[in-house]
């Protein structure tokens, strides 16, 4: 195969896959390019593929897509790899919020921190090594691209044990710097801001309008508009935040991206009053139960639109609209710089672990990704990442390894899990759920 190929692993992604495809085929840069589609199912690469045709020849693309059940096939001489797997799928979402669930353990997403980030860890790292390995043995030049949850632990794991140039992607911070400046009435294209912390914690460093700094605008919407403890649900970005506006209180920035992702961070914001969480943060818990379920709708919806029986989606805001801009970017040389990428520190931000993998913003070009240095951040937020950085390291370790102990360790670590005997009962009952994907982390005989 040329490197004028594109290889999709985890093309079944319902939301990422239909948006990239979209954004390949609005884009010159990849005429005559190939995208490879890999699922282990075979019917969702398949079905993605006709999609995709579909979408090339509606907007007059020349793009080829190719399904594949085996990633070997597809990955000889790639130019980007990206990985959207999902190991379980959505049941396997499911079971990371039920199972802490039986012992008091609410979470909001449950697919990067918290006990389900912990979990998904554990079944996502080995398979997303073996894809690296794979890559390095095949398409050794190809930089891969990221987007499986949780993704610090995700791209930690494969730049700590293959040579592949990796990076992680997630536009949560694009997100919340729209809203933001929606709220605050700036244009888009005239509001500037750096970011820089660990994925789904992420911190607003500097926002400015042009020269002016709109910090202090953004401290007096956030005092005037945010709700407190007893807020109504709700799980948008933007200054009514109260969890985010609480913590903007304590440590002084403003983070990302989102109350939902933010307050798993941390152990108090997810007590729940009765049934009912507080801090607005219901409804995020909600919206993320109600998108798995709505996993098989978007199935129906996608064999309808491949056998064209039903119009394309109309595609708007989606996901993969960053990925294409980068690969442009190394294609075609011209530089830009991006809001926020995640790849490992080494001094990027001096103040956390060096080995740790954190989000800053970096410039992208002909020679790849490289992060840009943002500085020592402040102590308090810095104490808070380097915990959970060491957390993570910790997660990583334990996938690798298959260590129980370590597994253990790593749940006990996080702050919404009150105890050895939870973090016990926890794993048990998830290496029951998940089945094999966990098998190496059940008790030995005679424990």
């Amino acid at each position: 195969m040329s490197n004028t190929s594109i290889v999709l692993i985890g093309a079944g992604s319902t939301v990422f896959t239909p948006g990239l495809m979209n954004d390949l085929a609005e884009s010159r840069t990849f005429d005559g390019w190939t995208v490879h589609l890999v699922d282990l199912v075979e019917d969702a690469a398949e079905t993605m593929a006709r999609v995709g045709r579909r979408i090339a020849k509606e907007k007059g693309a020349d793009l080829t897509f190719v399904p594949h059940t085996d990633r070997r096939e597809a990955l000889p001489g790639a130019r980007f790899v990206t990985t959207t797997i999902a190991v379980g799928g959505a049941e396997g979402w499911h079971h990371d919020l039920e199972v802490p669930a039986r012992y008091g353990i609410a979470q909001t997403v449950g697919d990067s921190v918290g006990p389900g980030g912990v979990l998904r860890a554990l079944r996502h790292v080995p398979e997303l090594v073996a894809i690296a390995e794979d890559i390095a043995e095949l398409a050794p030049s190809a930089l891969l691209v990221n987007y499986t949850n949780p993704l610090t632990a995700n791209v930690r794991s494969i730049t700590a044990t293959t040579p592949v140039q990796t990076v992680g992607l997630c536009h949560g911070t694009m997100h919340t710097l729209a809203k933001i400046g929606a709220d605050l009435g700036v244009p888009a294209g005239e509001i500037s801001a750096t970011f820089a912390g660990l994925n789904h914690l992420c911190w607003l460093l500097d926002l400015r309008q042009g020269p002016l700094d709109v910090y202090p605008r953004l401290r007096e919407a956030v005092a005037a508009q945010a709700g407190d403890r007893d807020a109504p649900s709700t799980n948008e970005e933007g200054v009514h935040l109260p969890v985010s506006a609480d913590l903007l209180r304590t440590f002084g920035r403003y983070p990302a991206p989102g109350d939902r992702h933010v307050s798993e961070f941390f152990g108090h914001y997810l007590g729940a009053d009765g049934d009912h969480l507080p801090w607005g943060l219901q409804g995020g818990r909600d919206d993320t139960i109600r998108y798995i379920d709505e996993k098989n709708d978007l199935w129906d919806r996608l064999h309808a639109q491949a056998d064209g029986s039903q119009p394309l989606a109309p595609v708007d805001d989606q996901e993969a609209e960053r990925l294409v801009a980068i690969c442009e970017a190394v294609v075609t040389g011209r530089e830009h710089v991006e809001l926020a990428v995640n790849l490992p520190n080494a001094g990027k931000i001096p103040n956390l672990p060096p080995e740790a993998v954190v989000e800053v913003p970096a410039v992208v070009g002909a020679s790849g990704i490289t992060g840009l240095g943002v500085g020592a951040l402040p102590a308090g937020i810095a104490a808070v990442l380097t915990a959970r950085a060491q957390q993570q390291e910790i997660t990583v370790q334990a996938a690798l390894s298959g260590s129980r102990e370590l597994a253990l360790q790593a749940l006990v670590l996080d702050p919404l899990v009150p105890g050895l005997a939870v973090a016990e009962s926890i794993l048990d009952d998830a290496s029951n759920a998940h089945g094999a994907a966990m098998d190496r982390f059940r008790r030995a005989a005679g424990e």
